[in-house]
This record gives structure tokens, C-alpha cells and sequence, in this order.
């Protein structure tokens, strides 16, 4: 069974010894669970790991509830890089581009 105490021990472990299954329960275990305040720390993950089924689900979602992706303390934390990368998407869902553009001075 994932849980949220094994579930980055064993996504890892899954990837090395090649159990799909593990894996996809791994994956949609960590879909499931993203949230505002968790999704670039997953994101983070997904990336550490080369997941991009899970890289994907977590842009996705940060794109889909990036007004309050933003507000997170993840995202206070993130290098000016991935702030860039982030802001960069195409499709954030923003009444205005200036909101975004914005976070450029910051």
C-alpha cells in the first residue's frame, strides 16, 4: 500500500527495479494528493526522478491553480529560475497577465 510516509522511498525503488505497477500506484497515489501547497514540491520530485507522467500532472496543476500556487510557501521558496520556468508556461489560468509580469520584480 503507498502511503505518504513511504511513497518517496519506494517511487524510486519502483523506477530502479522496473515494477510498473508500483510505479503507476506510486504516481496516482501523488496525483491525487496535490494540492496548492504541495504540487511544485511534487513537481520537484517528479523532475529528480525523470516521472514525466507525474512532471506533467503537477504542471498541469500549477498552471490550472496558479493564484494560489503562488500564495504557497513553496513557491516563496523556489529559485528565481523556476520562477522564471513557472511564469514562462503559456497557458497559467490569470484574469490578467499583468499579475504574472509582476512577479517578474519581485
Amino acid at each position: 500500500m503507498v502511503t505518504k510516509e513511504n511513497v518517496q522511498g519506494l517511487l524510486p525503488a519502483a523506477n530502479l527495479l522496473q515494477l510498473d505497477f508500483v510505479n503507476g500506484a506510486c504516481i496516482e497515489f501523488l496525483q491525487k494528493q496535490l494540492n496548492a501547497s504541495n504540487c511544485l514540491g511534487i513537481r520537484a520530485f517528479a523532475r529528480l526522478h525523470n516521472c514525466t507522467e507525474l512532471l506533467s500532472s503537477s504542471e498541469t496543476f500549477i498552471k490550472k491553480q496558479f493564484l494560489e500556487v503562488v500564495n504557497s510557501d513553496e513557491f516563496l521558496s523556489l529559485s528565481s529560475d523556476d520562477v522564471v520556468k513557472i511564469i514562462s508556461f503559456n497557458d497559467l489560468a490569470v484574469p490578467y497577465e499583468e499579475k504574472v509580469s509582476k512577479l517578474q520584480y519581485l
